[in-house]
């Protein structure tokens, strides 16, 4: 058993967060119920009500931190509806935060460094999230998005990672509800495309949904093109010409 350090002071409360302006430090007033979950009468629901008007009044010191606030509360949303990690959209934060301390945020909206930190999260990471996909849960244009995440890779310098089709594959076969022996074979396809170089020049959330049909082909399960496609965004006739692309491959 260790010994306890005497001058350690302890601590309580949440996890510290970057994705909260006061790393989650601040406390929160309640509503409607005490600390044993009782309803508080109506005089002590208006006496809350002016302390949490108040709070709020006091929670932020300048300008620049009720910005940081609103970015912050808008990457968790973003990443909430796009059914993120919680370890990615605290890692957007941490990016738009270096951001604001590199003073780009100055001649650009909030909204859109704060979506151009998430998509620059998602390429660091190497995840398959196109610019429309995040700015689709957005308040800025796909525009916008790829405006944003061009300020933060020319000034920051966003350690991208290529996203293959192998990556999609596993998006695409969970989001398709395939058999896991259709995905294992769709992911052998396409890491073969990739090292024959079929991917190259292609989108490879077409030759991902291509793998997965012709794996589906092979084993008898094969759902349709026009799924597929729908959920790759890729067209129909796109998916066709990479799973004849693979099939001479093969």
């Amino acid at each position: 058993m260790f010994d306890e350090d005497p001058h350690s002071v302890p601590r309580t409360g949440g996890q510290l967060t970057p994705a909260r302006h006061d790393r989650g430090v601040s406390a929160e007033i309640g509503y409607n119920r005490d600390a044993n979950g009782r309803t508080v009468s109506s005089k002590k629901r208006r006496q809350l009500y002016r302390l949490r008007r108040e709070h709020r009044r006091a929670r932020f010191e300048s300008k620049a931190e009720r910005n940081l606030a609103t970015a912050l509360g808008e990457i968790s949303r973003m990443g909430s509806a796009l059914d993120l990690p919680w370890s990615l959209i605290e890692e957007a934060s941490q990016l738009y935060r270096r951001a604001q301390d590199a003073d780009l945020i100055r001649g650009r909206s909030v909204e859109m460094i704060a979506a151009g930190s998430l998509y620059a999260t998602c390429r660091r990471r190497g995840l398959p999230r196109p610019r429309d996909e995040i700015a689709s849960v957005a308040r800025c244009s796909c525009a916008q998005v790829q405006t944003g995440y061009r300020a933060l890779n020319s000034e920051l310098g966003i350690d991208a990672q290529v996203v293959t089709a192998r990556t999609y594959v596993t998006r695409l076969g969970s989001e398709s509800e395939l058999s896991t022996r259709v995905q294992s074979r769709a992911y052998e396809l396409a890491t073969n495309a990739d090292e024959e170089g079929i991917t190259n020049g292609r989108n490879p959330a077409g030759v991902a949904a291509a793998c997965l049909y012709l794996a589906g082909v092979e084993l008898d399960v094969a759902p349709t093109q026009t799924e597929l496609a729908a959920l790759a965004d890729v067209s129909v006739p796109t998916l066709r010409a990479r799973y004849v692309e693979l099939t001479e491959l093969a």
